[in-house]
């Protein structure tokens, strides 16, 4: 005796893809439900701890040095760059000289350009106007939660970024001004100018793990102490200098097997 037949089962359809309609009426893609906004906020809330924290020492940094508060607030926003303010309000406290301080504090941002390179494909689609004003809020925070949103479509992603930009600058700004706040009732103590340096020894140690990082931060460290100490206005720049030329040194074919 013989089985039955059975009807053959056919697969179930795959889930429909979850879609937005855009202002011109076409679709926008998947954005996981997720309104532009609201994913920005996310990830601001994710980054948010370090930019408090260097906010406030920048901020705490600013009033030590003598500076005053509110240029240190509007610099927040307007270079909105905390490794560049911090070495611009460090060479004019030490008397150096305007334009050198300003090119000292390009010279720290001219990895942005590297960032810029890597989103380019991201902007040459948007319109003309956001292309020449958004990159405006390209830093360290943004570029990384950005490239973490890769599947956003074009107009999907420049409410996001605009967002994303605002929000951090927000957070960035308030924070040194919260430092600066902080700093008077904080104990009289000269080492609290050494906060940044210290900072940044944190973020700078767990990534020598390669042998052209240790070069570059050997070859850059050096350099800049020596010549801090024969003109310190140069100091950093030289040491920028001297790090990334190490860097990019071809790799020694004697240590490869």
């Amino acid at each position: 005796m013989t089985a039955p037949a059975t009807a053959p089962v056919r697969p179930a359809p795959p889930p429909a893809r979850r879609t937005t309609t855009s202002p011109d009426g076409g679709t926008t893609g998947d954005t996981d439900g997720a309104t532009p906004w609201r994913m920005a906020a996310a990830d601001t809330l994710t980054v948010c701890s370090g930019l408090i924290c260097f906010g406030l020492v920048l901020g705490i940094t600013i009033d030590a040095l003598g500076r005053d508060e509110l240029s240190g607030i509007i610099g927040a926003g307007v270079v909105y760059g905390g490794s560049a303010q911090l070495t611009t309000v460090t060479l004019l406290s030490q008397g150096s000289a305007l334009a050198l301080a300003v090119v000292s504090g390009v010279v720290v941002n001219l990895r942005l350009l590297l960032y810029s390179a890597a989103m380019g494909d991201r902007f040459a689609s948007q319109p003309r106007a956001f292309r020449w004003l958004a990159p405006f809020l390209l830093i360290d925070q943004t570029f990384l939660m950005a490239e973490g949103r890769r599947q956003l479509p074009a107009e999907v992603f420049r409410r996001y970024w605009l967002w994303l930009g605002g929000l951090v600058m927000v957070v960035w700004t308030s924070s040194v001004a919260a430092g600066e706040l902080l700093s008077p009732v904080l104990p009289s103590l000269p080492h609290l100018t050494l906060v940044c340096t210290a900072m940044f020894l944190g973020l700078l140690l767990p990534r020598l793990v390669t042998r052209p990082a240790v070069v570059a931060a050997v070859a850059g460290g050096v350099t800049a102490g020596i010549v801090s100490e024969l003109l310190p206005a140069l100091g950093i720049v030289a040491g920028a200098v001297v790090g990334v030329a190490a860097a990019c040194l071809p790799p020694d074919p004697s240590t490869h097997s």
